[in-house]
């Protein structure tokens, strides 16, 4: 299991600040394709591209320009680029 922690505008499309997936390892890109699709909107307002994924080691990342593997019991947070200050 992988939990995720979603901040922003994330959360809101996904209507949960967190949730546990059942994948076993998945591609950080991946990760963010299926919470994309699992809003059910057209454009959930996050993607690959403007989503900083945060590890629980401290490592940071933008998924489109990173080939990262989340691996299974890792906590992650998904944190969007722009979001009200």
């Amino acid at each position: 299991m992988i939990t995720v922690r979603c901040l922003g505008h994330i959360a809101s499309a996904l209507k949960a600040k967190e949730m546990t997936l059942d994948v076993g390892e998945i591609d950080a890109s991946d990760l963010v394709e299926k919470l994309r699709v699992s809003t059910g909107m057209e454009d959930p307002g996050f993607s690959k591209f403007n989503t900083l994924v945060m590890v629980e080691d401290g490592e940071a990342f933008v998924p489109a320009g990173s080939k990262k593997t989340i691996k299974d019991g890792s906590t992650v947070a998904l944190l969007p680029f722009s979001h009200g200050g």
